[in-house]
């Protein structure tokens, strides 16, 4: 079965992308796979949906429905492989418009997901915020004529999320977050007094973040991204660093379903870390204690 071993996203227009991939050498018959590209806009997750293919010994696709003057979206790609004779499939990960890391980057990258996700990262959802699509007819300002002042009507909408598209959010990403202590501060207004609630965080280069993502912890906490400053070499981000704020528990963002099995272990099963004893112990209460406290 053929796979992809690199696909990349390159352009220096600003009306297409330009997907590339490649293949290993390799003695099986290259015409009797089929090549599929797939495409999700804002969110690494998904939905993807088929935007050309099949593909007949062809690595290259031209992808013009682009609309690269927005800062921060993102476009991701997916290739799929299908070897007609037997059916079988075999799908890329996700790629985007991104500098190309250099071995030191990716050996950085390798490690900061071992950190991440084995000692210093909770799983938390990532929920990125559509930056296009349906308006919302219920609340989004359209006048008989079809004319618009760019903005909704109202707050609180169950259908767009107080975020103007219909649905809101693209599909949710399970990711290893680390969120520091948060500081409580009140806020007072003319009329009451709120509580103000922001912290930073960091995670790893993948999948890139953007301002008004949403964060979901397994506590029911939800956070709207305020800022991203990603760490990089050569252009290439290592890792990404947050301010976050917590939705106020009678905001619209409570209403976001959320699916995820409650008996998941939200911190690491893992620490790196060697368990010490704070008064020191000979060396028979040492062995003792391990054989009392081994399983």
């Amino acid at each position: 079965m053929i796979h992809v071993t690199s696909l990349m996203v390159r352009s220096f227009e600003l009306d297409h992308l330009d997907i590339f991939w490649e293949i290993p050498s390799t003695p099986e018959i290259v015409e009797e796979h089929d090549f599929y590209v797939f495409k999700s806009v804002d969110g690494a997750g998904g939905p993807y949906r088929q935007i050309a293919g099949p593909f007949y010994n062809t690595f290259l696709f031209r992808d013009p429905d682009v609309h690269l003057i927005h800062k921060w979206r993102e476009y991701f790609y997916r290739i799929r492989v299908v070897h007609r004779p037997t059916g079988d499939t075999w799908e890329s990960q996700p790629a985007y418009h991104e500098a190309a890391p250099d071995l030191i980057t990716m050996e950085l990258r390798r490690r900061e997901n071992l950190l991440f996700q084995e000692f210093a990262g909770r799983k938390v959802l990532l929920y990125p915020q559509l930056t296009f699509g349906q308006r919302c007819r219920h609340c989004w300002d359209v006048g008989v004529r079809g004319n618009t002042i760019g903005r909704a009507t109202q707050q609180n909408c169950i259908t767009r999320f107080d975020t103007t598209f219909v649905g809101g959010y693209a599909s949710p990403m399970l990711i290893n977050l680390q969120i520091d202590p948060m500081s409580k501060q009140p806020q007072p207004s003319n009329t009451e007094e709120h509580a103000f609630i922001e912290s930073s965080a960091r995670t790893t280069a993948f999948p890139p973040i953007k301002p008004k993502d949403m964060i979901v912890e397994g506590e029911n906490k939800r956070w709207r991204v305020e800022q991203v400053t990603p760490t990089q070499k050569l252009r290439a981000t290592v890792r990404q660093e947050l301010r976050i704020r917590q939705y106020p528990r009678d905001d619209i963002k409570y209403k976001v379903p959320v699916q995820l099995d409650l008996q998941t272990a939200f911190s690491p099963e893992r620490e790196f870390t060697r368990p010490m004893d704070i008064q020191p112990k000979t060396t028979d209460e040492k062995r003792e204690h391990w054989l009392k406290e081994a399983p």
